[in-house]
């Protein structure tokens, strides 16, 4: 029963990220913030019961892309042995690794993310694509307060509660090329043939927006 309500909660958190309700449709900001908590990896026993329910199927310029897995086995073990888990938003700098590529500088990533990351910038140079994170890992309280503003309708994009975001682990990255990267863009779109051989997958209706998940 543990587990039926854990996986329940986690594609609750995916769905929201795939059709994300409109802002003032969640009641006031307080509610939010005292009900919210980290978000709890699926265990491994419930993989079947989560890849059984769609997620939805996003469009690049040549066709379908892959939808993140929802079996993320290597992610899932990293936290669970690093004692991550239950961190969501409140990682310390020494369990991060600064990445290159940040739009504003400094950037932090989960170690298996970072690595990803720089693998795929590497490989987008080779194509004439430099690729930047507006946005990497983003503490409880930067959520927070993001979150916040789109409550206000601040923010047009949906923004998730804190402890219930992947940029919460470091395992999300907002690209831009001094706007948000989308469809007519060359990111987007060297992105949307090429990510998921790093492991990186849009899981959104942000086209900026991409997760770790390998």
């Amino acid at each position: 029963m543990e587990n039926i309500s854990r996986v329940a909660g986690r594609v609750q958190e995916i769905q929201a990220r795939l059709n994300p309700p409109p802002a003032g449709s969640h009641g006031s900001f307080a509610q939010i913030l005292d009900s919210a908590a980290p978000s709890t990896p699926m265990s491994r026993d419930s993989h079947a019961a989560m890849h059984a329910m769609p997620l939805g199927t996003l469009f690049g310029p040549n066709g379908p892309i892959p939808v993140a897995p929802t079996t993320f086995e290597a992610v899932d073990a990293y936290l669970h042995a690093n004692g991550l888990s239950e961190r969501n938003g409140h990682l310390e700098t020494h369990e991060l690794v600064e990445v290159s590529g940040g739009w504003y500088g400094t950037a932090r990533l989960l170690p298996p993310a970072a690595h990803a990351w720089e693998s795929m910038r590497a490989a987008a140079a080779q194509d004439g694509i430099d690729l930047y994170a507006v946005d990497t890992y983003r503490s409880y309280e930067a959520q927070a307060h993001a979150h916040e503003e789109y409550l206000a309708g601040r923010k047009d994009a949906y923004v998730a509660p804190p402890g219930h975001s992947e940029h919460g682990y470091g395992l999300a990255v907002d690209v831009t090329n001094g706007s948000p990267v989308g469809p007519g863009d060359r990111e987007w779109e060297w992105l949307t043939e090429n990510a998921t051989r790093f492991g990186w997958y849009p899981i959104s209706n942000e086209s900026w927006h991409w997760e770790y998940r390998d």
